[in-house]
């Protein structure tokens, strides 16, 4: 039996995943912000929670540390947290709400957790930064997006930071994907107004596919994983990747040491 640890676990498409991992016999460890929600999957199997803030960057560091500590081996990392928000937020570290929980913690994760994967026979990160952002995504003058934000700037280079991310952390032993579900009839986390809400619910119920259906294709990429170090996928379907240099890729590597490092000072 493998262990496989799941961020944004307790709702949707993470939920459905870690419950049919459990039936399975699997171990199962849940990170997210509601452990009333988790206790109804912790009924059957090996279950465990861990309760956090991912927006956070020591939450982050904190809840990896603790993974690594009780967990060795960690064969599948699924990164799926997620929080809309449409206005521009600020965490309490001085990140913009997209930036710190569709980037910077889906990098702690898959780094800081790279010893644990590294452990397993066939390790696999499962990433649902949605592929497809164009090169000029990223504001490297203001990657906060302190001038001109907008949401879909904000969400464009959040996948743009994710992609060069993983594309430094993958390798022969260590598989990652970007991974996009398509749209799936989950209850859509986030601060929408009544009728954005209202709208994105009746959405979901003509169009959405049901999570327990939705993550069929996830469990196939578990159990046979791609062949290459890094890849990207449309549910079932293999996609190009965007473009990417090492030279992009180190200078996102080494903004991100020292942002991370700044915020290390003030703690």
């Amino acid at each position: 039996m493998s262990t496989i640890v799941i961020t944004g676990g307790t709702d949707g498409l993470g939920r459905a995943l870690a419950a049919h991992r459990l039936r399975a016999g699997h171990t199962v460890v849940v990170v997210g912000r509601s452990e009333t929600k988790f206790r109804e999957l912790a009924k059957n199997g090996d279950a465990h929670f861990v309760k956090a803030d991912l927006r956070e960057v020591a939450e982050n560091l904190r809840v990896t540390k603790e993974i690594a500590t009780r967990f060795p081996v960690v064969d599948t990392l699924v990164l799926g947290a997620a929080y809309v928000h449409r206005d521009r937020q600020m965490t309490s570290e001085g990140f913009e709400h997209n930036f710190a929980l569709y980037y910077l913690s889906r990098h702690i994760f898959a780094s800081e957790l790279q010893e644990v994967l590294g452990a397993a026979e066939r390790p696999l990160i499962l990433d649902t930064t949605v592929p497809g952002a164009p090169e000029d995504a990223v504001r490297w003058d203001d990657l906060q997006l302190e001038r001109g934000y907008s949401w879909k700037i904000a969400n464009l280079q959040s996948r743009r930071l994710g992609l060069l991310s993983a594309f430094r952390l993958a390798s022969d032993h260590v598989r990652y994907v970007l991974y996009n579900p398509g749209f799936v009839r989950t209850s859509h986390q986030g601060a929408l107004g009544r009728t954005s809400r209202a709208m994105v619910g009746v959405l979901a119920k003509l169009l959405g596919t049901p999570p327990e259906k939705a993550i069929s294709p996830m469990l196939d990429l578990i159990e046979n994983r791609p062949e290459v170090p890094l890849s990207a996928y449309l549910r079932g379907k293999r996609l190009e990747l965007d473009a990417a240099t090492a030279e992009e890729a180190e200078r996102l590597h080494r903004e991100t040491a020292r942002l991370l490092g700044e915020v290390a000072k003030r703690t």
